[in-house]
């Protein structure tokens, strides 16, 4: 496909625009002892210098492998055999090594899908962003945006170099002093002086909206670059990081999967690319802080010139966030356009198939259905499929009868200080309340950090309540004795968001399945394997999987083994911690599809934690939405959806990709 160049674009020899990235006719291929696999197959596309072009499909489709092959970091097996791959003109198809090291973080940086694998685990965070700083050549005391780099006029500080420069920690309190001194309202510009982030000219700007008079030699005074540490601290303000400076001296250990994934950004933007390529770099973000991340993403993109290369499942956050969309399938582009042109009309049946299953465009359809007073036919099957919005409530008194009371509880951790006698406390969970009524889905969502998973590992029993009480069937399970504890943990299951670290690579399917079995002693090894037989067979996976291995399977097949081994004991409810969020949209759907199936057929109850409220809208009976540790608002589904009360709940529904997408009515 070939995307309209951006303005200022560079020209080639006969004055047409060159793109900064041209791919031809790309093929990729994967050699193991006894096969070959052809991962692309001709792929071809071009992006210019300022746009951005999104690439979607399914796990396998070729997407990330094409990506990989841009920047040589292809796994072990894999190698370009055919086609060209060019970078401002410069051939990297059998490039050197050492060719395509120099190009990585100032020419070409990468935002890695999988954060936990990406950071080392025995450094911490602020260590590792300084290493990418380093091993670009960043001076962070006179870091400047690149492409502003050649601007002259010394004495003008917005025109200048030195107008680049980054607040430091010293500079920041120097002049807020300085303003209070000279009694301006200093406490006005606190927020919006971020250290390692705001920049010389951002200074002089907000200095002149409070009025002072000689706002550009008071900038230039105090805005004099940055140490290196100011400079860690201010990259991840800049991809949304709160209280920066003491999230640089943690381990990734003690952040939280989107907070790991934020991480990744800082280190990807560091050295200002040139082209950006984002391999799902948001699927573990809750929707506000994506929206967040892909403005941001957006606002570099326009700024300076970056190119943005997104790799992602999410068809409506495509089509909101690129500019030009290629839809692969089995390593093959089979339909390229502008975005929103795909989006509305796609031509392949593939295509066609992905707008059906993105969980974004359902709610957005289900959404548009409601405004004019219809059913869609679409919004009716994805109601009817998942359960959602009443679909629990019926006959025999299912749906009616509290399952699980959640009662004012409240969760305390002590964080380690700065010294290591020193200990804070930190309160995660804040006196939630919140009921779960037998045979329906009630959903948590929040933001990462807002205290959800931590409500989930307290209803599994991982964790014990500070204070408060968690009351399932009746029971308070606080007061359980050891064996009645066992006991409980039959009736209660979970299912986790990452279907790869979630199973055992060490066992078979069979005995993942079965464990759960043997440990509370149920039946025989006869009717064990009969058991799981008839699990697989309700998770439509063949009877021949529990030979195999974990890693022989995909991610939707391996998180259809977690919903089986959930399964195993018959329980009452299942905890469903992001179960979905770390699928392609047709294995997703796939999986809410059969969630829904097994609620019907066997009357399980679930709650469900997720960050995504498109999939809430289609799974859901009652949401509770969650921030910082406690309930803002809770009702009906539908309810919370077409009338938000809080603030908070409208900008999470403001942010779910694709909410302003017309797809074609009236």
């Amino acid at each position: 496909m070939t995307a309209q160049p951006a303005a200022g674009a560079p020209a080639s020899a006969a004055g047409a625009p060159e793109p900064l990235l041209a791919i031809r006719d790309l093929e990729v291929t994967f050699q193991s002892r006894t096969s070959k696999v052809h991962a692309v197959r001709g792929a071809s596309l071009a992006l210019y210098a300022g746009r951005s072009l999104a690439i979607v499909g399914e796990s396998g489709s070729g997407k990330s492998t094409t990506a990989h092959a841009v920047i040589g970091l292809l796994p072990a097996g894999g190698r370009v055999t055919g086609g060209s791959i060019r970078f401002e003109g410069r051939e990297l198809a059998g490039a050197s090594e050492k060719t395509l090291v120099a190009l990585r973080g100032g020419g070409i940086g990468l935002v890695p899908q999988d954060p936990m694998s990406n950071l080392n685990p025995v450094y911490r965070v602020g260590a590792q962003i300084r290493e990418a700083l380093a091993a670009n050549g960043i001076d962070a005391s006179r870091s400047t945006y690149k492409a502003l780099a050649s601007l002259a006029a010394e004495d003008n500080i917005p025109d200048t170099p030195r107008g680049r420069l980054y607040l430091s920690a010293t500079g920041r309190d120097a002049l807020l002093a300085e303003l209070a001194a000279r009694g301006f309202a200093a406490e006005d510009l606190a927020d919006a002086l971020i250290v390692g982030f705001t920049t010389g000219i951002e200074v002089q700007a907000l200095l002149m909206g409070l009025g002072v008079e000689d706002a550009a030699a008071l900038a230039a005074k105090h805005v004099t670059g940055t140490s290196a540490t100011d400079r860690v601290a201010g990259l991840l303000s800049e991809a949304g990081l709160s209280d920066a400076a003491r999230r640089a001296r943690q381990y990734p250990h003690e952040f939280s999967g989107g907070m790991r994934q934020r991480a990744l950004i800082a280190m990807a933007l560091a050295a200002r690319p040139k082209l950006l390529i984002a391999d799902e770099p948001t699927s573990a973000l809750d929707v506000t802080v994506q929206r967040q991340i892909l403005d941001h993403l957006g606002t570099l993109t326009r700024e300076l010139g970056t190119a943005m290369l997104l790799i992602t499942h999410d068809l409506g956050l495509a089509a909101e966030r690129a500019e030009d969309l290629v839809v692969m399938y089995k390593g093959k582009v089979v339909e390229s356009g502008p975005s929103l042109e795909v989006l509305t009309n796609p031509r392949h049946p593939y295509t066609q198939r992905l707008v059906e299953a993105a969980p974004s465009l359902a709610s957005r359809r289900i959404q548009q259905a409601k405004e004019l007073g219809l059913e869609t036919a679409a919004g009716a099957e994805v109601l009817a499929v998942t359960g959602g919005a009443g679909a629990g409530t019926g006959p025999d008194g299912i749906g009616q009868a509290q399952l699980l009371e959640v009662r004012d509880v409240t969760k305390v951790f002590p964080l380690r200080g700065k010294r290591p006698w020193q200990r804070t406390d930190f309160k995660a969970v804040d006196g939630v309340s919140l009921t779960v009524r037998r045979g329906t889905t009630a959903a948590l969502v929040g933001e990462s950090g807002s205290g959800k998973s931590t409500i989930a590992n307290m209803v599994l029993s991982l964790l014990e309540p500070t204070s408060g009480s968690i009351v399932f069937d009746g029971v308070d399970t606080a007061g359980l004795s050891r064996r009645q504890l066992f006991e409980f943990r039959s009736k209660v299951q979970p299912v986790f968001q990452d279907p790869y670290g979630s199973l055992d690579p060490a066992y078979s399917i069979y005995r993942i399945i079965e464990e759960p079995l043997r440990t509370h002693r149920v039946g025989n090894h006869q009717s064990r394997e009969a058991r799981v037989k008839e699990l697989l067979d309700k998770v439509a996976l063949p009877a021949a999987t529990m030979r195999r291995y974990p890693n022989e399977l995909s991610g939707g097949q391996r998180q259809r083994v977690a919903v089986a081994r959930a399964l195993a004991l018959d329980p009452q409810m299942v905890v469903l911690d992001e179960a979905v969020s770390a699928l392609d949209v047709l294995v997703q759907a796939q999986v809410l599809e059969l969630l829904g199936q097994l609620q019907r057929d066997l009357g399980l109850t679930y709650l469900f934690i997720t960050h995504d409220l498109a999939v809430v809208r289609q799974m859901a009976d009652e949401v509770y939405v969650m921030e910082r540790g406690r309930i803002v608002e809770q009702g009906p589904t539908d309810r919370v959806f077409e009338r938000p009360e809080q603030a908070y709940t409208k900008a999470l529904l403001e942010a779910i990709p694709g909410s302003s997408i017309d797809l074609g009515r009236g």
